[in-house]
């Protein structure tokens, strides 16, 4: 179980290694073993391409991607495989939300959002911020079509009955490139728009034509670089704030914004970018972007947010079902093991050597409270004050106040004890949840949930639903969630 991380190509085929708090096996493809060509998951001792015969799992299977592949059999005892038909590889899905360019009715180019909205023909989609599943309104949606081999941006009837137009489509993919998982991945020239309005699926009069000004992107929230003291400190140039600018090697590069930047020491803005050669996050000065030959800071992790590389390259509930937390002496606290997975960033001297910069800091921008509303006469008990505690599925999540929730509660429990909600992101379906405090990261039993993947739970654009005690959920216009801003110093 686990995170794999891509590491490099063998017969072929990619190869990836359990990343984070794991054993660190690999999986790759093996066409010299006995019994025929396989996939297979061999631990850390040999590298991908030995000792295939030492394999703790296998496939025969000749999928291109491990995703791909079925009929795994792992090693039990005696060295006999046995069948597991449930095991299986997923991709994993960093998009919280997308930024969509695209020509409006009156030709001019619109920009707008688009969030996760479930799967269609088994990969992600995305509809438009704000659209809802209401009669009568129609909605905009990104989704593939399997038989064309493209990305549609389509009108989708109300309630998803059909296509209504498709305002634009990629170019076709064979599946060959990362395009057929991705919106983002097609090419500045890769997508096409209709001269006139398609019925449905069905072309009727329209002519698709090549155009340059539709582009589909991913969104982020701002990046804030600082420093802890007393741990070697990076150099004042490269800490600031970063913007999300644009898109290089599948990942969003970040500027610092101009008020940020040191003039005494530096002649423009830092640049955070993802250096594809390397499989490292660097800064470089801005003309440097795409070139990785002088770097002032960088990290090894090939982590799809900044903010998480420093911690196992992800914050996926599913990276800790990969800790051995059983194999490990009594002595070996579970702390110390998920502090083993940390990195650090690297940091460069005047002399171009690099040390480590143990108290670097890159994080989101994100306040530190939230406040959760509800009517006045409601008393739900996981209102009032959260505390940003720590990342959750790439997003921040909250634990209430003490104080907030004593004063939430109506009514004392038998035990005497004040239980604490807490607000994070389920990312099994989807969705901002409430909980009790030692429910977090179980979606089994929820007090509230917004079914919107919103970077942040007061940016989302979805009604909360509130528990009716009985595994049903109601409908609350009143609950929402607010950011709360630290006050001015004057």
């Amino acid at each position: 179980n686990g995170i794999y991380e891509y590491i490099g190509a063998h017969s072929g085929r990619p190869c990836y290694r359990q990343t984070g708090v794991s054993s660190g096996n690999f999986v790759w493809y093996c066409q010299d073993a006995l019994e025929g060509s396989m996939w297979v998951i061999t631990q850390n001792e040999s590298r991908p391409g030995e000792a295939p015969e030492t394999a703790v799992a296998r496939a025969m299977h000749l999928g291109r991607w491990p995703w791909e592949v079925t009929g795994w059999q792992v090693c039990g005892r005696n060295d006999a495989f046995l069948e597991q038909p449930k095991m299986a590889f997923s991709l994993m899905l960093p998009a919280a939300e997308l930024i969509v360019q695209a020509p409006a009715l009156d030709s001019a180019v619109s920009t707008c959002g688009f969030r996760r909205s479930g799967f269609v023909h088994e990969k992600v989609a995305f509809r438009r911020t704000g659209d809802t599943d209401d009669p009568g309104i129609t909605s905009l949606w990104i989704f593939w079509m399997p038989k064309q081999g493209r990305w549609l941006l389509a009108n989708v009837k109300p309630g998803g009955s059909g296509v209504q137009s498709v305002v634009a489509r990629s170019i076709p993919d064979d599946g060959s490139t990362w395009a057929s998982f991705w919106p983002w991945e097609v090419e500045a020239e890769g997508w096409e728009s209709p001269t006139a309005d398609t019925i449905g699926l069905e072309d009727a009069d329209a002519i698709w034509v090549p155009n340059r000004d539709i582009a589909v992107r991913l969104a982020s929230p701002g990046i804030v670089i600082g420093t802890v003291e007393d741990h070697g400190a990076p150099p004042v140039i490269i800490c600031g704030f970063y913007e999300p600018r644009g898109m290089a090697n599948g990942r969003v590069y970040y500027v610092m914004v101009p008020e940020d930047i040191s003039l005494e020491k530096s002649t423009g803005p830092m640049c955070l970018w993802f250096a594809e050669d390397r499989g490292q996050w660097v800064i470089t000065a801005p003309e440097l972007l795409g070139d990785s030959s002088e770097v002032l800071a960088r990290i090894a992790s090939r982590a799809w947010w900044p903010w998480e590389a420093h911690l196992g390259s992800n914050t996926c509930a599913a990276a800790l079902g990969s800790a051995p937390f059983a194999t490990m002496p009594p002595w070996h606290g579970g702390a110390a093991l998920l502090r083993g997975a940390r990195v650090n960033w690297e940091v460069a001297d005047p002399s171009g050597e690099f040390r480590e910069a143990k108290g670097m800091v890159v994080e989101m921008d994100c306040p530190d409270q939230a406040q959760v509303w509800a009517h006045r006469e409601a008393g739900h008990p996981f209102v009032g004050t959260y505390e940003r505690c720590g990342l959750l599925a790439s997003r921040p999540y909250f634990l209430q106040t003490k104080a907030s929730a004593k004063e939430a509660r109506k009514q004392e429990r038998m035990d005497g004890e004040t239980p604490r909600y807490v607000l994070w992101y389920g990312e099994d379906n989807e969705q901002w949840v409430i909980t009790e405090e030692f429910r977090l990261m179980d979606e089994l039993v929820v007090d509230a949930r917004c079914k919107d993947s919103a970077w942040m739970p007061w940016q989302a654009a979805t009604t909360w639903e509130v528990s009716d005690g009985d595994r049903g959920f109601v409908s609350d216009i009143y609950v929402r969630v607010e950011e709360m801003m630290p006050a001015v110093e004057m």
